[in-house]
This record gives C-alpha cells, structure tokens and sequence, in this order.
C-alpha cells in the first residue's frame, strides 16, 4: 500500500500540473485583417455627372468563405489559420472594396442591387465570380475571376483574368497585402473597361 501510494502521488501532481498548464496557459490572441480600398488617388474635381454601376453579385468560392485564412500547402493540400482570421465576412469585404475602387476609379456612382428592376437604373451592371483567392506554396498570392459588364443598351461583355503577386507563406500580414493587390488590380482593369465601354 505504501509503494502504491508512493506511485500514485507523484502521478496526481503530473496531471494537476498538466491540467493548470492547459487551463491557465496563454496561448496567442488571433489576429484580425481587413481588405482596404486603394488610398492612393483622390476624387477627381469636377461636378461631372457620374454613370451609375450597379454592382449586382460578387462571389467568392467555398472553401475561403469562412473567418478562418486559407492558404494551400500542397497539391490539393489546404490550412486554415485560427489565429489569423478575416475581420468581417469576406464576401462582403471584397464587395465594398472594389464598390470604393471603382467609385475612385471610372469614377462612378456604385450601388449594391441584385434586383432586376433596379439594377435596371444603372448605366452598367457588374458582377463578379471569384474562383481563387488565396497564397499558394510558392509564395504567391492568387486571386482567378470571372467577370460580366452589362450596359444598359444591353451590351454585354465577359472576361476571365488571373493575378499573381509576390507574398509570403508564413507571414499573414504580408499575404494579406499581397491578396490585396491583386483586389486592386482586378478593380483597375474592371474600371479600364467600364471607361472604354462609357466612351
């Protein structure tokens, strides 16, 4: 009975360390981003009257629709990141950057509709079908969409592109900057064309 209690005592206190090590531990606060529209250019002067563009759709895929940061690590191999998430939902974050991009931009009046009737109003209806968005293993950051500009005499034009940027695969910060150009340069090249199609 005395071994067995000599055993058991130095037993109890492994876990009762264990337990308050897990239990009072601090472990890392995650850490919260955000997409930011281009802050570089300034309104245009002028009282010029703007077009409207509706932007009436913006999607992102699945498996980066989530608080979580998704990077790939592999050949069809992907993490999520607790401790570096997204500040708000990112679908609704890509859509209110490239509203501010292309308000700068075109510039334009942009409005959020995916009513027919009022999308209707708009000079130029937008919408937008991101099919990658994230870091790959190669340090890059990767955003593919597909987009479609319709004018209101009914026009309608269709364009894929893809973006590649230099970033990183361990600093989240660094990754988030560089998916943020590539948010930018998607929205120069939507606002080249609504320009060209306003002519």
């Amino acid at each position: 009975m005395h071994i067995n209690r000599l055993v058991f005592l130095p037993l109890l206190s492994v876990i009762f360390i264990s337990l308050t090590a897990c239990i009072g531990g601090t472990s890392p606060p995650p850490q919260f981003y955000m997409l930011e529209p281009i802050s570089s250019l300034k309104q245009p002067a002028g009282a010029a009257k703007k077009p409207i563009i509706i932007l009436t759709s913006i999607r992102i895929p699945h498996y980066v629709d989530r608080p979580q940061i998704v990077t790939a690590t592999g050949q069809n191999a992907y993490q999520l990141s607790e401790l570096n998430r997204w500040a708000e939902a990112l679908d609704h974050n890509i859509r209110r950057v490239l509203a501010q991009n292309l308000a700068l931009l075109v510039p334009a009046e942009v409005e959020f509709s995916s009513n027919p009737n009022t999308a209707e109003r708009g000079k130029f209806r937008v919408s937008v079908n991101i099919l990658e968005f994230h870091v790959d293993p190669q340090k890059q950051a990767g955003l593919k969409a597909q987009w479609q500009i319709t004018r209101n005499d009914g026009m309608v034009l269709n364009q894929q592109e893809s973006y590649r940027v230099p970033a990183s695969t361990t600093d989240y910060s660094v990754m988030v900057k560089a998916l943020n150009e590539c948010l930018d340069r998607l929205s120069r090249d939507l606002a080249d064309e609504l320009q060209d199609l306003a002519v």
